[in-house]
């Protein structure tokens, strides 16, 4: 059990008067008894009665309650060792020589000195060790001052006494952002009363606590991040001692709060245009369906009477409202992507694959192409927006093909650390690097003398987003196209 402050000081006090009475009885046997003068007896005793005034008024002094208990714990047992193995040391010659029969004061006084000697080097090694760490001290304690009045944020030094929070000290940011501390007062901005409480549980536990809050300053909410950092204990009032630290987040919580507001403001407008496309479409589908009736209905029933010219106007007519039905039967797929989508699964894509070749058959035989491809991965997956992403790229390569030769395409897969990159490649006219960031665009097509929607590869970019993934093109001109896509794993 380590001694207490009053055990300590009464430990002390009591070697003091022990050794006071001592030399009181050897005042008394050389003056009163032995008949020496007054003075030579003082003179006698003067050192030993000046050191004993030294312990004594230390002894005051910790009564005063100026240092710590651990301070005062060090001062005592010290004070007792050193008296202890004196009185041991010393009793032990003088025991001896007695046996012996023989006092020989020269030897006292030389183990004595000896005492003295290895005393000296105990506290010198001691105060040396001291001397180190204080000097250690010093230059952690100047480079946390340094810290502490150059950090950029608002710092308060706490000591926690009893149930009371007492401020220390506050860096200069503080002072900047909340104004000057008075030495009596507790000023903890934009902290209600229970995170007071929750402070001083947590300066009592040693543990760290992070809260933000919201400071309402004369020019508008300020936002900070609270942080308390419990740091050690007072060596002199044994109180608890703690950071508070007030971060200024006032800029990153207004970016975020813009953020917030940029990506409401882009979802509803994503969700206005989706419903916009597919009502457009979709009504556009009735006129246009009434145009095409009427169309057929006139070669119908006055073919035989119009001439070449008309039959032409009207092939025109035809072709124009199929083109039409297509881009909108396009524009409808391209707005369900987000809206109509299914669960993502783990989808065998080559089985994804084969049932597109099959879908694809007549498109195939018609442009006699060769459709090849290796064994593929399987990958989480919307699997019919899958299958939607592997047509799309098979119908771009047949219809873009070259007229020279049957076109061939070719599928391969591969799996990687981290994503499933499908490949999609054929041997036709190639896109020029100018338009192949463009192609993906809606309504945007190449160069290249084709009927199709300016859709299919929009409707591509789009499931390839909504699966996170990415898609991209490799080609050059003459030598084939080939589509890269790029699906994470999940």
């Amino acid at each position: 059990m380590r001694p207490t402050r009053r055990m300590s000081l009464a430990v002390l006090s009591g070697i003091g008067l022990a050794l006071t009475g001592v030399l009181g009885f050897d005042v008394y046997e050389d003056w009163v008894r032995q008949g020496n003068s007054l003075a030579s007896t003082l003179g006698e005793n003067a050192l030993p009665f000046g050191l004993l005034f030294v312990l004594f008024y230390t002894a005051v002094e910790l009564w005063r309650g100026e240092y710590g208990e651990a301070f005062v714990e060090s001062v005592t047992v010290w004070t007792v060792g050193g008296t202890l193995v004196t009185a041991v040391l010393v009793g032990w010659v003088v025991g001896i020589q007695t046996v012996q029969n023989q006092l020989k004061p020269w030897i006292i006084v030389l183990q004595t000195t000896v005492i003295g000697a290895a005393a000296g080097l105990v506290v010198g090694r001691r105060t040396a060790v001291v001397e180190r760490a204080r000097d250690r001290s010093e230059r952690e304690k100047a480079r946390f001052e340094s810290l502490f009045e150059n950090d950029p944020s608002a710092v308060v030094d706490l000591r926690l006494d009893g149930d009371e929070l007492v401020v220390e000290a506050v860096n200069p940011e503080y002072e900047t952002q909340f104004g000057a501390v008075s030495d009596d007062e507790v000023v903890l901005p934009g902290l209600d009363d229970e995170t007071g409480r929750s402070f001083r549980e947590a300066i009592t536990s040693g543990k760290r606590r992070t809260v933000e809050t919201t400071h309402y300053a004369p020019d508008g909410p300020n936002h900070f991040l609270v942080q308390l950092v419990p740091y050690g204990t007072d060596l002199e009032t044994e109180d608890t001692r703690s950071y508070v630290l007030y971060q200024d987040v006032t800029k990153i919580r207004e970016a975020e709060a813009e953020l917030e507001r940029t990506v409401e403001q882009l979802e509803r407008s994503n969700e206005q245009l989706q419903q916009f496309a597919y009502v457009a479409s979709h009504d556009l589908q009735e006129p246009l369906r009434m145009v095409s009736s009427y169309v057929d209905l006139l070669a119908t029933e006055y073919g035989d009477e119009l001439d070449d010219e008309a039959d032409e106007y009207i092939g025109f007519a035809v072709d124009g409202a199929r083109r039409m039905q297509a881009m909108i039967d396009a524009l409808l797929k391209y707005s369900r992507v987000h809206t109509q989508g299914e669960e993502f699964e783990t989808v065998d894509a080559d089985a994804v694959l084969d049932r597109v070749i099959q879908d694809l058959e007549l498109l195939i035989a018609d442009r006699s192409a060769t459709i090849t491809h290796d064994d593929l991965p399987s990958v989480v997956a919307d699997g019919e927006q899958l299958g939607q992403l592997f047509q799309n790229l098979l119908s771009n390569a047949l219809d873009h093909a070259g007229d020279d030769d049957p076109p061939t395409v070719h599928v391969s897969g591969e799996e990687r650390d981290d994503d499933v990159v499908f490949t999609v490649a054929d041997d036709g006219p190639g896109i020029p690097a100018d338009q192949q960031e463009r192609v993906f665009e809606l309504f945007e097509q190449s160069d290249r003398g084709d009927e199709g929607t300016g859709i299919g590869l929009a409707i591509c970019q789009r499931i390839v987003n909504r699966h996170e993934g990415d898609i991209w093109i490799e080609s050059t001109p003459g030598e084939g196209t080939t589509f890269h896509v790029s699906l994470p794993k999940r």
